[in-house]
């Protein structure tokens, strides 16, 4: 149960965007669930992309609330211009799943960086690739990202790609809450909304603004992306975000 952010493109004020996601650490919408607490707490991190857009790197991982660590503004205000892509997230830990520095998001492998909001059961026994190893303590969200890289990694075109993703989501057999995640190479973005449960909870919503896309699991209030301008992807839907200026591409499934 976490808040998703992803960046594409030229977006303008990205910082002051940033900014207003870190507030839903601790103001972002929950699931309707007796004894769940507010805030998304358990912990944040980035990625982006390279200069050279060839790839995904990890900017930082951190336990605790975004919204209280002074880091996540320096990161930010590090950045001497704005990265072509960028991911952000939010901790919510399902009950099952440790709360450490491990568990935290992105997950990185071969220049894609991961984000995920859900939880997915048993997900020890998804198919993956002799190639991938852990990095978090049997987090479900890594066994998630090595299942969608084991079926795109095998295609060199963004079409192919969209296909063996969907494919891999059709033929997905295990118990999950949510699979809405985000998986980018730098040069690409693929957003999956898939959810089982708590439809009202686990969103996804997209705000093109010509030079750019910007990614959020609900929208953020900032003037330049603000409510109106944002569109609900459907629930079993795959946005696919591509070229420059960005092409934006919907496929239901």
């Amino acid at each position: 149960m976490c808040r998703l952010l992803g960046i594409y493109g030229s977006v303008n004020p990205w910082q002051k965007i940033l900014s207003d996601f870190q507030e839903l650490s601790e103001k972002g919408k929950i699931p309707s669930i007796p004894n769940v607490l507010p805030g998304h707490k358990d912990g944040w991190g980035m990625a982006c992309s390279k200069h050279d857009d060839s790839g995904m790197v990890l900017v930082g991982k951190y336990l605790g609330s975004a919204r209280e660590a002074p880091e996540y503004k320096e990161k930010v205000q590090s950045f001497q211009s704005q990265p072509h892509t960028f991911l952000c997230h939010l901790r919510k830990a399902s009950p099952s799943i440790p709360i450490s520095l491990p568990n935290s998001h992105p997950f990185l492998f071969a220049g894609w960086a991961f984000v995920h909001n859900g939880t997915v059961y048993k997900a020890e026994k998804l198919e993956k690739a002799s190639i991938f190893q852990m990095t978090s303590d049997n987090s479900d969200s890594e066994f998630l990202f090595h299942y969608l890289l084991t079926h795109i990694l095998k295609e060199e075109s963004i079409e192919h790609r969209i296909e063996r993703l969907i494919e891999s989501l059709l033929k997905f057999d295990l118990k999950f809450s949510s699979l809405n995640s985000m998986l980018s190479n730098g040069s690409e973005m693929f957003v999956i909304r898939y959810a089982a449960e708590h439809h009202d909870y686990f969103t996804l919503f997209y705000n093109e603004t010509g030079s750019g896309v910007i990614v959020s699991s609900e929208p953020i209030g900032v003037q330049e992306a603000r409510e109106e301008s944002w569109t609900e992807m459907p629930n079993r839907s795959v946005l696919s975000i591509f070229s420059d200026p960005p092409k934006v591409k919907l496929t239901k499934f």
